[in-house]
């Protein structure tokens, strides 16, 4: 069952508030933006989440944030953990269990109000806390960051269980709202778009970007393309890197920025750029960027590259547009509608190299035009994906408003 919306509205603004679900502390960066913009609205929030891999994301304590789920991985665990993904892997999966019953038993006799779950990592058995939950008049919110399983038959019987308990499932762009209905008829209806949120910031200056530049060490008239966050095998670094002979033949004295913190081996990465001859086109920051570190590489850049090979919708794309800066991305997920209505970049097909040049070159060939494309981007964000239209978008959906 689940709350009527009448009740639900009044329900969400007292404690204990909403309780955003984030076991894996996959995304704290938007979850933290949409607590604080959900506080704007009178709207308080709890988290119930892992110890962080990297930095703590609100470090003033605007919100209550519990450790309900592997909460041994901090510290010496931690950094044991941090480069061996199967062995991080296999304690999260011995101790999710007790995650999910921590959640449970912390929840079960406050007064209901909404549960926003952003991830499943073991469906079946979150689908037991949701319909819980639901069952003493919680209603449940999912927002659906990746594509859910459609092929594996096991995986997808899992998910289908799991939105059997969903009242409402928030996506980020229509189009990924068809595929999740297509992929799971029994969701229509309760099918949610509520863009990925941003913040447009002032246009940056000719003395901003050289400051950015210097700090980084990078040349101040050399054209730089940056991909940027968690090195992961689905975002497509070799097809990039196989690009860049193609950049460099028309722009000699192009650079590849890569950074972020590498969650898969990199040995490849460097055969590759060895193969192809990119040493000196290739500038390799592998580690993990502090938030106060981000602005430098998106000012410093003229051009944000994100060739994924799978996807929803990225909030490396969102982050740049904040900044102005345009981008090429790949056709698959929700990634085309980021750039193609507004013509904020270019798109182009997964796992084609030879597309991801002609892109490139094309945006290098023209500066204004590309400059052009950066200031759409802007534009796109302030206008209808700024952090406070998204919390208020995401409020309608916990009071069963039209989003």
């Amino acid at each position: 069952m689940s709350r009527p919306a009448s009740t639900l509205a009044s329900a969400v603004r007292t404690a204990p508030g909403v309780i955003m679900g984030d076991p894996g502390n996959f995304t704290p960066y938007y979850i933290d933006s949409l607590c604080r913009s959900l506080a704007g609205l009178g709207v308080p929030a709890r988290v119930v989440s892992s110890p962080p891999l990297f930095e703590p994301v609100d470090p003033e304590g605007r919100y209550a944030i519990d450790r309900f789920f592997f909460p041994s991985m901090r510290g010496p665990i931690a950094r044991l953990t941090r480069h061996r993904r199967r062995l991080r892997q296999a304690m999260k999966a011995i101790g999710y269990p007790a995650g999910l019953w921590r959640t449970w038993r912390a929840l079960r006799s406050r007064a209901a109000s909404v549960f926003h779950l952003h991830w499943a990592l073991v469906p079946a058995l979150d689908g037991l806390l949701l319909g819980a939950l639901r069952a003493r008049g919680w209603r449940i919110v999912y927002t659906v960051h990746d594509p859910l399983p459609s092929a594996d038959r096991v995986a997808h019987r899992g998910y289908a269980r799991l939105l059997a308990h969903v009242d409402a499932a928030i996506v980020h762009t229509p189009l990924l709202g068809q595929q999740l209905v297509a992929d799971y008829p029994s969701i229509a209806g309760r099918v949610h778009v509520v863009p990925h949120g941003g913040s447009a910031r002032p246009p940056l200056t000719a003395s901003d970007r050289a400051q950015a530049r210097a700090r980084l060490e990078l040349e101040a008239d050399r054209p730089v393309l940056l991909f940027f966050g968690m090195i992961k095998p689905y975002k497509g670094l070799e097809f990039l890197l196989e690009a860049m002979p193609g950049v460099l033949a028309a722009y000699p004295r192009a650079i590849l920025l890569i950074a972020g913190e590498p969650l898969m081996p990199m040995q490849a990465v460097h055969e590759q750029i060895d193969r192809l001859d990119l040493r000196g086109a290739v500038r390799l920051r592998e580690s993990f960027i502090p938030a106060k570190e981000v602005p430098l590489y998106f000012s410093a850049s003229d051009l944000l590259v994100a060739p994924y090979t799978d996807i929803a919708a990225s909030g490396v794309v969102a982050q740049a547009q904040t900044y102005g800066l345009p981008a090429v991305v790949t056709r698959v997920g929700g990634l085309p509608e980021f750039v193609e209505p507004e013509g904020c970049g270019l798109v182009v097909p997964p796992r084609s190299p030879e597309a991801l040049a002609g892109a490139i070159r094309q945006a290098l060939a023209d500066p204004e035009a590309l400059a052009e494309m950066g200031r759409r981007a802007r534009r796109r964000i302030g206008r209808d994906h700024d952090w406070s239209a998204v919390a208020r978008q995401t409020l309608a959906v916990y009071q069963g408003r039209p989003a």
